[in-house]
């Protein structure tokens, strides 16, 4: 029997990963990178104890196998978790194309649209609630 297999055979019924683990072993990375750069003993001591209680509840939720309470905890993370990841991508979208495009509001819905940067008058319609309306660039 191989080490995959043993390894395959002890994970079933555990949880496994998901994007809360996905960020508590980024966050404890992060922080470990940055205690390189602390030279003050009780700060770094503080941070090495930060990573292992992050580690330790990282490990708890990947081994676990009441698989219900943690998904429970990831939709609870997500329900945060997105609306900042989702400001951040749109913020790096709309400089990628600064050039080409415009972001606009749906005034009806608030839906984010994308716009070629042509001067002038469009009339765009959003294609989440088929609202049309005027918009000078």
């Amino acid at each position: 029997m191989s080490f995959i297999t043993k390894i395959m055979e002890f994970m079933q019924g555990r949880y496994g990963f998901d994007t809360l683990n996905k960020f508590l072993l980024g966050t404890t990375i992060t922080i470990s990178f940055a205690s390189f750069f602390v030279f003050n003993f009780w700060a770094r001591l503080i941070m090495f104890a930060i990573e292992l209680a992050l580690l330790g509840w990282f490990a708890f939720r990947f081994l676990s196998r009441n698989i219900t309470g943690r998904s429970h905890e990831n939709r609870i993370f997500e329900k945060f978790f997105n609306p900042v990841k989702n400001f951040f991508v749109l913020t790096y979208k709309k400089i990628r194309d600064r050039k080409d495009y415009r972001y606009i509001k749906c005034p009806a819905c608030k839906a984010q649209l994308r716009v070629k940067n042509k001067k002038g008058m469009h009339t765009v319609r959003c294609p989440k609630c088929s609202n049309e309306f005027k918009k000078k660039i």
